[in-house]
């Protein structure tokens, strides 16, 4: 199976190349591979086998990136956590992994006596750190055991990685994906990335963000990339890295994009390097990938996807354009088209393709798609019907196959049976400066059903009023699109991936 062998393969082939870099760590190939086959041995010394699986709560280290290898090489579904989640939800999700072992960072340790009670399948605790009375030390784990590679019997179904849902509407949903979805996930990126040998990854999201180690580490380590792990990511870690390392390629979830590009000092480092850095997550107005182009020129793109099944569709940077044709820069605020191996179709509520330019759900299909829920078959057969996959996410297609997203399904506004794209009357409020965020929702009217609020997060120092923000709307947007009411707040409630969590707002707002 290839996924397993990529890492003892760049270990035999380019032993002393640079395989994985993570300040003040830098491990060639060989002792990457090493360190990985000692932890798979550690980890059956436990006695972990395959289809165990093992939870890992922890800021950002080289050591998501060892376990997920050692996942894949021992057949351990691995299940990443969000350190930021209540203890309760934790201790939800350890227990509805059935998670035998849990790794724990040395600033989380409180954690396991606080949800040790509640824990029903945990045997064993390894601790990135000082172990102390809490559990075994991670490094002492590698050391002590033997580099020899593991010999598994893997199947193409086997489960590997048991990731997090958005949790946009409540509890985070564990997704499961397989050999066979990683895989066809890892094709899939590298066609859109173009990986080359010399290529430097930087790996700067959070590691529990989706499948974060197929989809990005995989495919670079299937071309013996180097892969750098940023510890914590800020504008100017970034920066440097990236001038430091040479990176030249990477991703970005789009919530970091203009905090990135409003950083005073963003010229002042040379990322000449960049090739391509892909981002995605949570829809940015035409003004930040009008910013993005001028500062980071071809070397910026943008996927669709979720964490069920991504990418989807692909917009490579040379149709990211902000002058041209109207078309050509319509064709720019697009999530592109479809991916090599996988369909993507818009539909109605009877599963039927909608005309060109008209509303509907998008559902896709392909290998990379999830094996379902993890302990939750209602939910599955929700999400996967007819052998698609169908997202929540309602969008527009052109006669090209170019899709835009309009928003979740829930967050649409309907105003008197006209459905509304909240993202096209954000792209409006973002083009006053005072606008730090924006959030177009739909609420209760009498007559039409819905009306058009939006809440606005302003700039610091800066002002504005709700005047200034319905004018600028009817400026350029139909009547009926054009917002009732405005609210000024300090900030929104989001995700633990920063995604704006709408219907708190709605609920906010539901009686006027």
């Amino acid at each position: 199976m290839i996924l397993d062998e990529v890492l003892s393969r760049n270990a035999r082939r380019y032993p002393d190349k640079p395989g994985l870099v993570c300040e003040p760590h830098r491990f060639t190939f060989r002792e990457f591979n090493d360190r990985v086959n000692r932890l798979v041995n550690g980890l059956s010394a436990l006695g972990l086998s395959k289809g165990d699986r093992i939870a890992i709560v922890a800021d950002s280290g080289h050591q998501h990136i060892e376990l997920g290898f050692a996942a894949i090489k021992g057949g351990i579904a691995l299940a990443p956590l969000n350190p930021a989640l209540p203890p309760r939800d934790l201790a939800h999700l350890m227990n509805n992994a059935r998670a035998r072992a849990v790794v724990l960072g040395e600033n989380y340790k409180g954690l396991v006596e606080s949800l040790q009670p509640e824990l029903k399948g945990v045997e064993r605790f390894v601790i990135l750190g000082s172990p102390q009375d809490a559990g075994l030390g991670y490094e002492d784990l590698i050391a002590s055991h033997p580099a020899t590679e593991p010999r598994v019997q893997l199947r193409e179904d086997d489960v590997l990685f048991l990731v997090c849902s958005g949790g946009t509407t409540g509890l985070p949903k564990q997704i499961a994906h397989t050999y066979r979805s990683c895989l066809a996930t890892m094709l899939n990126v590298f066609y859109v990335y173009g990986v080359k040998h010399d290529d430097v990854c930087v790996f700067a999201t959070p590691p529990f963000w989706g499948q974060m180690i197929p989809w990005l580490i995989c495919p670079h380590y299937y071309m013996g990339c180097t892969v750098v792990v940023l510890r914590n990511l800020t504008p100017q870690s970034l920066l440097e890295t990236i001038q430091r390392e040479k990176v030249t390629t990477g991703f970005l979830g789009s919530p970091f994009l203009p905090i990135l590009l409003s950083y005073p000092d963003i010229h002042s480092y040379d990322f000449s390097s960049l090739r391509l850095v892909m981002s995605a997550g949570a829809p940015l107005p035409a003004e930040v990938w009008k910013q993005a182009k001028e500062t980071f020129g071809d070397a910026i793109a943008t996927v669709y996807g979720q964490s069920e099944m991504s990418p989807m569709t692909y917009l490579p940077p040379q149709e990211m354009t902000v002058t041209g044709s109207p078309e050509q820069v319509k064709r720019s605020r697009s999530v592109g088209r479809e991916v090599l191996n996988v369909e993507v179709r818009v539909v109605n509520e009877r599963g039927e393709d909608v005309p060109p330019g008209e509303v509907g759900e998008i559902i896709a299909r392909g290998d990379s798609m999830m094996a379902g829920y993890w302990n939750n078959p209602q939910a599955t057969e929700r999400t996967i019907r007819g052998g698609y996959l169908y997202t929540g996410d309602m969008a527009t297609r052109d006669a090209e196959g170019y899709v835009y997203l309009v928003g979740r399904q829930k967050d649409v506004i309907n105003v008197g049976g006209k459905v509304l794209s909240p993202t096209e009357i954000e792209d409006i409020v973002y083009q006053h400066p005072a606008v730090q965020e924006a959030a177009a929702i739909g609420v209760p009217h009498p007559e039409l059903g819905e009306s058009v609020k939006v809440v606005v997060v302003l700039k610091q120092g800066k002002k504005a009023t709700a005047e200034e923000v319905i004018a600028l709307c009817r400026r350029y947007l139909p009547g009926i699109a054009v917002p009732q009411s405005v609210e000024f707040v300090s900030e929104f409630p989001k995700s633990p991936v920063g995604k704006v969590l709408k219907h708190k707002l709605r609920e906010r707002y539901a009686t006027g």
